[in-house]
């Protein structure tokens, strides 16, 4: 007899699951008639899973509004996850160093997982003001630095895949917003792995990234440096690529990787 995972799936719970996506996704409180369109389910059996989840400690509800957001018992599983990773804990020394000598600087590592660039981990600028990004956040892929370089070596089926599940959504007059120019920044990120965004998410905000490599030489995380222009300017950050470079070539060397 074959395994058939579907068989085991308890609709409950797959569907508390996909509520807790939903407001990770949305980074703002949900309310039952979103999880009505999200789920295709009446506004009665939304109202149980997200009390079931309310219930259980990982959603909290506001009492004014009714709307529902991740607590904080969510954010200590994520919390969790981070500390445990290999790759954080064997980077973060190195991003220190950098850190150090940028101090101007946001230092940040990040992931892709299922089209989702995830940061991992941000070492926040000493100067104010700043950007903040938590880690667990997921930010656009097309118009920022540490995005670009983690899609730039990707297929062109799975690039038009990514442009058509996650858009090329417009942030600033200088973001990026056609197939046809993504794929010729991506290509020139590829060439030149670095990957820039010169105030195309963030109005006055600069960032460049480089790629971590494995023992395969293969794109497995990317590390970036970033700054809002009265800290530093775009020459500032662009100045400061070789240190980078070299940041992201020891931590692949860590991982085993001998041509970085």
């Amino acid at each position: 007899m074959g395994n058939n995972n579907e068989s085991y799936n308890i609709k409950g719970v797959e569907r508390a699951f996909q509520i807790l996506d939903l407001a990770c996704e949305k980074g703002s409180p949900i309310s039952i008639s979103e999880v009505c369109d999200a789920l295709g389910c009446n506004s009665n059996m939304a109202f149980r899973l997200l009390s079931s989840i309310q219930n259980s400690g990982y959603l909290d509800k506001d009492p004014y509004t009714g709307l529902y957001f991740i607590s904080i018992k969510s954010l200590r599983l994520s919390t969790n996850v981070l500390q445990s990773m290999e790759l954080r804990k064997m980077a973060m020394p190195y991003l220190e160093l950098l850190w150090t000598q940028y101090p101007k600087a946001n230092v940040n590592l990040a992931v892709i997982r299922q089209q989702d660039i995830i940061m991992l981990e941000r070492i926040e600028a000493q100067t104010v003001p700043r950007t903040f990004f938590t880690p667990g956040r997921v930010v656009p892929f097309h118009c920022t630095g540490i995005g670009k370089i983690l899609t730039c070596n990707l297929p062109d089926e799975e690039i038009d895949e990514l442009i058509r599940n996650k858009g090329l959504r417009k942030f600033t007059e200088k973001t990026i917003c056609t197939p046809e120019g993504i794929k010729e920044e991506l290509k020139k990120v590829r060439a030149e792995r670095i990957g820039r965004d010169r105030n195309e998410f963030i109005e006055g905000d600069n960032c460049s990234a480089a790629p971590i490599l494995n023992k395969d030489n293969q794109t497995i995380a990317a590390i970036s440096m970033s700054a809002l222009e009265p800290n530093m300017t775009a020459e500032e950050i662009e100045a400061a690529i070789p240190k980078l470079k070299e940041t992201a070539a020891r931590i692949s060397s860590m991982l085993g990787c001998i041509s970085a």
